[in-house]
């Protein structure tokens, strides 16, 4: 979303009267790159350092209130507030990871076992998955191996390709891995049912939405957080104000 459309957006979302409620659903924040740099709102999906410390100031807030908890994927709550890394980018272990735990909140980090392997510096290595996975109050979950499109891929690829990934991370971080992000949001049917043999109990989406808890367990939908999103930006899209665009993404 480039400038111009997200100040659009924003506008529509400011007009909106919706008032929080959080007593009656789940929203789970999909973030992915955290950068210590000035934001420059070139990168959609590359949040500030500063904007990501006023997101976790404003949900530390939350946290204290029952029914805004922020909770794991996985929790029997069926209301609260969830935070999720896709891909598997080194910043979500030096930026991300530091902030969140001085707050004591808990968050998933869903990654792709060949951006591990690839020796970009610009993912976690090996060691620093496994430092990750130490950290309290995080789960590692799969983000497939290839980072590819699971939608189009035959039955037999889709298998190999998550049960590999989960295998890799099993044996890397030495714990059990029940939760999956489908890359690029690309899922169909089959994909579904080859998941929850394999053993992924929770998968989370890239569908705009909320999470209606016990129902789409391996469909879970996100709120997308991208490179302009404030404190401001995140009070909206927590409250509902963004939610019209469940029809266009």
């Amino acid at each position: 979303m480039n400038q111009v459309k997200y100040r659009l957006a924003k506008l529509v979302a400011s007009a909106q009267r919706t008032k929080p409620n959080y007593q009656i659903h789940r929203r789970v924040l999909m973030y992915h790159s955290i950068s210590n740099h000035k934001q420059s709102g070139k990168d959609t999906y590359t949040l500030s350092q500063q904007y990501f410390a006023q997101h976790v100031e404003l949900l530390h807030q939350l946290h204290k209130t029952e029914n805004s908890k922020i909770v794991k994927l996985d929790s029997v709550d069926s209301s609260g507030i969830t935070i999720t890394f896709d891909d598997g980018y080194r910043d979500t272990l030096t930026i991300a990871a530091q902030i969140l735990s001085e707050k004591s909140l808990p968050f998933t980090v869903f990654v792709s076992s060949a951006n591990i392997t690839s020796g970009d510096s610009k993912f976690l290595s090996r060691q620093e998955l496994i430092e990750l996975s130490k950290t309290s109050g995080v789960t590692i979950g799969s983000h497939g191996h290839a980072h590819t499109h699971l939608g189009e891929l035959s039955p037999s690829e889709v298998f190999s390709d998550l049960q590999h990934s989960k295998d890799w991370l099993e044996q890397v971080i030495q714990l059990p891995v029940t939760t999956l992000s489908y890359p690029h949001g690309s899922y169909n049917s089959e994909v579904l049912r080859i998941a929850a043999e394999i053993g992924f109990e929770y998968a989370a989406t890239s569908k705009w939405g909320v999470y209606e808890f016990g129902t789409q367990k391996l469909e879970i939908p996100r709120i997308d957080i991208w490179s302009n999103d404030d404190r401001r930006g995140l009070e909206q899209k927590l409250s509902g104000k963004w939610d019209w665009l469940k029809r266009f993404i």
